[in-house]
């Protein structure tokens, strides 16, 4: 047992002066008073105690992707998510081919997501590849393809236990009653890479559709005669909408109109990482394609964004800083928004009790000085 002291962040709100208890793997009592004065207390003097960050939406970190060959790649690229303040999050695959998504989920299965040294994996998060080629973005549009029943019972069902969410566009699904039947599998399914319009949105929500992925970017546009899959974000009130804040994927002033629209319940900060947060500005070649760095765009040589070059805290960072989303709320999107967007059933993206014991605690500055999983110290900058 151990005691936690300081401003608390949780459910949209800053907390000033509380004692958390923690017990083991869980939360055990929030705004107690300090009963066992044997037990060790963190006091966090000048900062915040955050639930630990969730990120739906990320392929790789600090030069590694979930794709790579490798039998260690998520065991290593977990352990680099604490220092980033990632307590949680969905591996992120990106359009390859069927064998090679194959061989993607299988290393999933094989993973132990009870990971004691790093963040923990909820589950995947399939990017294609059944995706649009008019917005394929960085996607390899030459391995894009329409989701037919022959994929769903070759590659999705066998894996069904793992898959935890499915980027796709809706105009490119072979038969409308697969939507419905990858919900009853327990899939998320999310609009992304997309040229649905507003309507074949609406219809896709009534057959299950929840999300949309990485809103904004890869989609039909929002547009007066013709509204797109932007327009159907800020129509559909429910629809949970991924957003990538880094400062160059979503001018600063759409993102605050779509806060404004969506409030925090229905938006999701993701990083969208491509593992080069690292890299320095530059031209390189990575996983064979020829990329372009500069500050935080990373961009192909034709000039389509290669995802992004940031991680989810400093998204956080930017959205309080650069749109004017209060810092409990801007919060509440990395932690409570995408842990329900994910589907999981496990007790985290809150301090309460019986929650999990994840909590990030940030400086003044938004800086992450130490991440605690399970009740365990992940990383601390001290150390």
């Amino acid at each position: 047992m151990y005691y936690l002291k300081g401003n608390i962040i949780t459910d949209g709100k800053v907390m000033p002066d509380q004692i958390i208890e923690v017990d083991g793997c869980r939360i055990t009592g929030v705004g107690v008073k300090r009963q066992n004065h044997e037990a060790p207390m963190i006091e966090v003097k000048n900062g915040f105690i955050c639930p630990g960050f969730v990120d739906i939406h990320f392929h790789g970190v600090d030069g590694m992707d979930f794709m790579d060959e490798g039998k260690g790649v998520f065991r290593d690229i977990t352990t680099h998510l604490p220092k980033y303040g990632i307590t949680s999050c969905l591996a992120t695959s990106r359009t390859a081919s069927l064998p090679d998504i194959n061989e993607f989920l299988q290393a999933a299965t094989r993973y132990n997501p009870l990971n004691p040294e790093g963040a923990r994996i909820l589950g995947v998060h399939l990017e294609g590849p059944w995706l649009s080629p008019k917005y394929s973005g960085a996607q390899r549009k030459e391995l894009i393809r329409a989701l037919t029943w022959s994929d769903v019972i070759s590659v999705i069902e066998p894996y069904q236990s793992i898959i935890s969410k499915m980027t796709i566009a809706p105009e490119e699904v072979k038969d409308p009653t697969i939507i419905p039947h990858l919900v009853s599998l327990g899939i998320q399914v999310s609009a992304g890479h997309t040229n649905a319009s507003i309507e074949q949105i609406r219809v896709t929500i009534e057959h299950g559709l929840s999300q949309l992925t990485h809103t904004f970017n890869a989609m039909s546009p929002v547009d007066h005669r013709r509204p797109g899959t932007a327009a159907a974000a800020l129509y559909f009130e429910n629809l949970i909408c991924e957003l990538i804040t880094d400062g160059v994927h979503v001018e600063s002033r759409m993102i605050e109109l779509l806060y404004k629209m969506k409030r925090k319940e229905n938006i999701a900060l993701i990083s969208d990482c491509t593992g080069y947060n690292q890299f320095p500005d530059g031209e390189f070649l990575e996983r064979g394609k020829e990329l372009v760095r500069k500050g935080n765009e990373v961009r192909l040589k034709n000039g389509s964004l290669a995802g992004s070059a940031i991680t989810l805290n400093e998204g956080v960072k930017h959205a309080i800083s650069q749109c004017n989303i209060p810092l409990a709320e801007a919060v509440f999107m990395a932690t409570e928004t995408p842990a329900k967007a994910a589907g999981t059933d496990l007790k985290i993206g809150k301090i309460k009790p019986g929650f999990l014991a994840d909590f990030v605690i940030l400086d003044q500055d938004m800086g992450v000085t130490k991440t605690i999983i399970d009740g365990k110290v992940m990383y601390s900058s001290s150390i």
